[in-house]
Formats: structure tokens, sequence, C-alpha cells
């Protein structure tokens, strides 16, 4: 019974020891447990300070860089000032909506900058201005400011007829229209840049290239309001067609001389040479009716003019009135020529030929 006591007591102190132990165990490892958790705290919210801390940096460089190309803008260094701003727009955009109001500021002055530094070229410097204009034209897109791209659309046309012109007076005349078909291409209403792409065309004796041009050079420049360039564009084409008839003229090729004429008055209805030198032509092939419709209106276009400039209409509408047999009103016309080298020929046909009284 003793054995037996003593054996359950022995029982009791081991179960006894081994829930104290358990008991120590568990308070040990809840114990470690927090250990770790404060400790994991602590890591966060040593890396929640740098991430404060970054985040300020950024924007004080966001900051900086505006303030940096705010500076030099002001000192009209346009290119350093684009440096930095197109710098304050990059970080900016890595730093998030706290330097959105930055990023802002910097992506409206930028398109104006790149045109101010544009304007800074030498504009002499072709390749450099159509170069700096190209780049403003990238950052209005970029930064969607509609007033730059118009004024950059519209200045690289004139870039390009600039240098036509320049290589046109350099007879540099297939230089001239690549960069004048640059210039139409990108302002199809530039007459200037269609009247000297003509000429060029002029000089290389491609009439057909030079009429083309000139025409539309003469469309455009009424269209747009620019009387000075379709006065020289019309006064180009008439004197081509003019020296052509006269070209034909002096072989007696009538009809060639006619149709010469004829397209001289199409480009200029008032063109009165054209219209007398076509009542002669047609007088040498007897077509008096056409004669003297032109005729008749050469005289309507020299109205007011002296003697000098109408004797020579007089004399072949009374060439043109005596083949159609109509002496009445070709003494009229004889006798109003008064100078040489008409005279003679006009005394001879009223005293003579005619016989008018």
């Amino acid at each position: 019974m003793y054995i037996f006591i003593t054996f359950v007591k022995n029982i009791w102190k081991t179960h006894k020891s081994f829930c104290i132990f358990a008991r120590v165990e568990r308070l040990s490892k809840k114990k470690v447990k927090t250990m770790k958790s404060i400790k994991l705290l602590s890591i966060t919210v040593a890396l929640l300070g740098l991430t404060v801390a970054g985040s300020a940096q950024t924007l004080q460089e966001v900051t900086d860089a505006r303030n940096k190309g705010a500076e030099l803008m002001a000192a009209g260094d346009y290119g350093g000032a684009i440096t930095e701003l197109e710098k304050c727009v990059d970080i900016a955009k890595k730093a998030g909506a706290e330097a959105d109001e930055h990023r802002i500021v910097a992506e409206g002055a930028l398109p104006n900058l790149y045109l101010q530094k544009a304007d800074k070229v030498d504009s002499k410097d072709y390749p450099a201005v159509l170069k700096a204009l190209e780049e403003a034209k990238v950052a209005a897109e970029k930064y969607n400011n509609a007033e730059v791209k118009a004024k950059v659309d519209k200045a690289i046309p004139m870039v390009y007829l600039g240098m036509g012109s320049v290589d046109f007076q350099a007879k540099k005349f297939l230089e001239a229209i690549a960069s004048l078909d640059q210039a139409t291409t990108l302002n199809p209403d530039m007459a200037k840049a269609y009247f000297i792409k003509g000429a060029s065309y002029q000089s290389l004796k491609e009439d057909d290239k030079m009429i083309e041009n000139y025409t539309f050079a003469i469309e455009k420049a009424n269209a747009t309001g620019d009387a000075a360039t379709a006065k020289s564009a019309t006064a180009q084409l008439n004197k081509f067609f003019f020296n052509n008839g006269i070209t034909a003229m002096k072989v007696k090729k009538w009809d060639e001389a006619i149709a010469a004429f004829n397209k001289a008055v199409e480009v200029d209805p008032a063109y009165a040479d054209a219209y007398y030198r076509a009542t002669s032509c047609y007088n040498n092939k007897k077509d008096w009716n056409n004669a003297i419709t032109n005729g008749e209106k050469a005289l309507e276009l020299r109205a007011g003019d002296d003697a000098k400039a109408t004797d020579g209409i007089y004399y072949e509408l009374g060439t043109a009135y005596a083949g159609k047999g109509d002496n009445g009103k070709a003494c009229e016309s004889f006798r109003k020529v008064v100078n040489e080298p008409f005279l003679k020929g006009a005394k001879y046909q009223i005293e003579t030929a005619l016989k008018c009284k």
C-alpha cells in the first residue's frame, strides 16, 4: 500500500513539473513572437521614414529644376531652360500627384520656349532654323499647344520659300524647285513659291511646267490678295506667249502665232498688244471678221492712249475693212493714222487704192 501511494505521489510530481514546463515554454514562445512583431514594426516604420524622405527629396528636385528653368528663361538661355523644364516634367511624373502643379507649369512653358529658341537661330542658316522649328512642332504636339503648332506650321513653309529663293538666285534651279515643292506641299496657297518655281522651270526651258506654276501663282495670288505676285506671274506668262507669237509671225506661221496671242489674252484679257498682233495675223490669213473683232478689242483697251499707241491698230483695221469690202469704214480707219511708220501706207490706201472721198 505504501509503495503504491509513493508511486502515485511520484507520478503527480512528475505531472506537475511537466505542466509547469509546458506553461513556461508557451510563455517563452509568446515572448519570442511578440519580440518579432516589435522588430517588424520597427523595420516598417524605418522604411516608411525612408519613403517620406525620398518623396520629399524628389519633390525638391522637381522644384529646383523648375526654378532653374525659370532663371535660364529670364536670362535668354532658352536651350538651358528647355533642358531644366524637361527634367522637371520627367521627375514630376515619377513623384506623382504632389508634383502635378510643377509639371503642368513646365509643360505649359516648353512649347513657347522651343519656339523662342528657333527664333534666335540665324535666319540665314536655313537647315538650323528648320531643325529648331521641327523640335518646336514636336513639343507643341507633345504638350497639346495648338497655338504654337499653328505658328510653326506657318513658319516652316516660309523657310523652304527662303531656301528656294536663295538657290534660284544662285542659279541652282533644281535645288530651288526641291525646296519650293516642300513649301507648296505644306502650304498649297503660297503664291510666291509657285512663282519662283515657274521662273526656275523657265530657266530650265521646261515650258509646260513653267506655264503650270505661273498659272498656279496667279490663281493663288488672286485668291489670297497678293496683287504683286499676281501681276508678276501674269507679266511673265504674257511675255512668254507674246514672244512665241512674234517668233511664229516672223516665219509666217499665222495659226501658231494666233494660238500664242490667244493664250496671252487668256492670262490677261486686257493685253491690248496681243489683240493687235492677232489682228495682223488674221489679215494675213484674209480672215477679215476675226481681224476686225481683235482690232476693235485692241482699240477699246487703248482708249485714251496717244496716237502712237493706236496707229498700228487703225492701220490693221483699215486693211480688214477694205478686205471685207467696207470701204467707208476702211477710209475712216486709215484717216486716223497720223504717225510713221504707218502714215505713208495709210495715205496710199486713202489716195490711191481706195480713193477715199
